[in-house]
């Protein structure tokens, strides 16, 4: 999926585990309106044994910037 251009810059991604046959990826980015909220997509994918996905699950959450940080700090503390 392509992103307007005003929100691109926002995007970011990163793989949060990964074991044999399993991947949790996270990927973010603020939504052009309303202003301050962000997307979360939490992307479960299941591997076969040569590392190719064969199985993948994505659950998308809207969060505000300060919702994000209280679950960052839920989770890290």
């Amino acid at each position: 999926m392509e992103l307007h251009e005003s929100v691109a810059h926002t995007r970011k991604e990163m793989t949060i585990k990964e074991s044999s046959g399993f991947r949790l990826r996270l990927v973010k980015h603020e939504v052009i309106n309303p202003k301050g909220l962000f997307s979360i997509d939490l992307i479960n994918e299941g591997l076969k044994d040569d590392g190719t996905v064969n199985q993948t699950s994505t659950y998308n959450f809207f969060m505000t910037k300060e919702e994000l940080q209280a679950l960052a700090h839920g989770l890290t503390a």
